[in-house]
């Protein structure tokens, strides 16, 4: 199992994560072959061996569509549900097109399904984040980690019209992620870069890990940056503790209320997790004269402190909050999608040294299988529990599980 480092020195784009997955030592022929056994049309792709800003590296390019029509998340997951793809690669791609997907359907105001790509649906992009899901497979890598995000003030043109530098579905994928402002006023994370970002490293940020180095890779982009090269590195290396859970440093913040309106708690969750907050729940308490109260609890990475505390201030009736550091043992995880009665459910799954420990189907997944054939969501979690994994527990079953 290897763990990678992305390095975004001067962004990422999604051909500049397959040029430095190939840089890393996968020969493009080996790409062209799976490409070409997955059945993906116009999957035309070169790459080739360059200089920028001092350092050698790799460029990838997709022959684009004549006239890309403008497809919709249905279409995309259908395309690569029926692609010829190794299960590992199969998820990985359907899990950067759902979160571009879920990003897009925010910032228009629609539902998911009903999302248009413009830009992201044409083929070339579709072969870029499809060409690096084969290329994770075959490194192997299971875990991930990344540095600051560089982002640029300005504009870019789209579909819709000229967009604020990060693109709107682009920033609401980058959330839990630390931005490096940096000058200029280039687009130095694309869509497609950061859908698959933020697939790998879960969401958030993640600093690189203690581990022995086996490899490195560099990605050129096309840009030109004014302070430094248009460059994606990967290091490539083992976990200096790979059969142990990994840790990482998290802040818990805290408020005792006993004043406010229960309505509000609503929306004051939502608030804090579109912010990037890793968990927020609540608890009863008895507070000061016997009257009830309420603990809010929130959970989140140390550089993302400031905003949530922010939100609580603003948010709630509380005159102040308390915070402590924790640290977080975490399971490496991984998605399957099982078949069942009602159709495909993708599972969470939970691993400690490679041993599955546990499985949790995809409530959204459920929910939408359960109105689409009138059952109640329970049957659908329990069918989808059942086709993951044999009793509740060992090895996944699904169609599409990870080799080992």
């Amino acid at each position: 199992m290897t763990h990678l480092h992305l390095d975004l020195v001067g962004g990422i784009a999604g051909d500049m994560t397959v040029a430095a997955l190939l840089d890393l030592g996968i020969p493009l022929d080996e790409l062209r072959a799976r490409l070409l056994r997955s059945g993906l049309p116009s999957s035309d792709v070169s790459a080739a061996r360059e200089w920028k800003g001092g350092m050698a590296g790799t460029t990838f390019s997709v022959a684009p569509e004549t006239k890309p029509p403008h497809r919709t998340w249905q279409i995309i997951r259908a395309l690569l549900d029926e692609a010829d793809l190794a299960p590992r690669a199969r998820e990985r791609a359907l899990d950067a097109f759902h979160r571009l997907a879920v990003a897009e359907a925010h910032v228009h105001g629609c539902a998911v399904d009903d999302v248009h790509f413009h830009e992201v649906g044409a083929m070339d992009s579709i072969v870029d984040i499809v060409s690096a899901a084969i290329l994770l497979d075959l490194h192997d890598a299971t875990s991930f980690s990344c540095s600051r995000v560089p982002v640029c003030e300005g504009t870019v043109s789209a579909a819709h019209g000229v967009m604020p530098l990060p693109a709107p579905a682009t920033a609401r994928l980058l959330v839990g992620f630390e931005l490096l402002p940096v000058p200029g006023t280039l687009e130095t994370v694309t869509p497609t870069g950061a859908a698959l970002l933020a697939s790998l490293c879960d969401g958030h940020a993640r600093p690189l890990p203690r581990m022995t180095l086996t490899g490195t890779g560099a990605g050129l982009g096309t840009a030109e940056l004014p302070d430094r090269p248009n460059i994606l590195r990967v290091l490539a290396g083992v976990l200096a503790s790979r059969d142990e859970p990994r840790r990482a440093d998290a802040v818990v913040i805290e408020a005792s209320i006993d004043d406010m309106d229960p309505r509000l708690y609503g929306q004051v969750a939502e608030d804090l997790f579109a912010a990037g907050a890793l968990d927020v729940s609540l608890a009863a308490l008895q507070m000061k004269k016997g009257r009830p109260g309420t603990l809010l609890s929130v959970l989140c990475r140390p550089e993302l402190e400031g905003v949530l505390t922010t939100i609580v201030l603003r948010g709630t009736t509380t005159l102040g909050v308390r915070s402590h550091d924790v640290r977080r043992t975490e399971l490496e995880r991984r998605f399957v999608t099982v078949p069942t009665t009602y159709g495909d459910v993708r599972l969470k799954l939970g691993l400690l040294g490679g041993e599955l420990v546990n499985a949790s189907p995809e409530y959204e997944d459920c929910a939408r299988a359960a109105r689409a054939h009138g059952v109640p969501v329970k049957e659908v979690l329990a069918a989808a529990l059942a086709a993951g994994t044999p009793h509740g527990a060992g090895t996944p079953r699904a169609k599409d599980d990870a080799p080992r």
